[in-house]
């Protein structure tokens, strides 16, 4: 009897780890993503005098493993609203937009990179 359960102590705690893992990969592909569409944005965004691109942050809530990027609360949030979609005397000049498009699948490919990491050979 002893032989047939060698080695259930040692997969019960493994598998009681799994959701720890699970998190710890997912929260580091959402940081990775979220660093890269930041990246992104800032890069397309039109380069004036450089509060809009101070302006745009990366946020990841690993409790609920959302992640966003936002323009920063203040008063360069409307700007860039009128900046992302233009007005009746500003053309439209497109850079979260497009740094999403960009990026829409990045955050699959983060999340195959993370997961070796946290469920390689333990």
């Amino acid at each position: 009897m002893a032989g047939s359960v060698r080695g259930l102590r040692t997969a019960i705690a493994r598998l009681l780890q799994l959701p720890r893992r699970a998190n710890e990969a997912r929260t580091e592909a959402l940081r990775e993503w979220a660093a890269e569409l930041e990246k992104t944005a800032k890069e397309l965004a039109p380069k004036r005098s450089g509060d809009l691109q101070r302006s745009i942050e990366a946020k990841v809530n690993s409790g609920s493993g959302k992640a966003w990027v936002q323009i920063a609360p203040g008063k360069t949030r409307e700007y860039a609203y009128y900046v992302e979609k233009g007005t009746s005397k500003m053309q439209d000049q497109p850079f979260m937009g497009p740094a999403a498009q960009i990026h829409r699948r990045s955050g699959e490919r983060a999340m195959r990179r993370a997961a070796p990491r946290h469920f390689g050979r333990w």
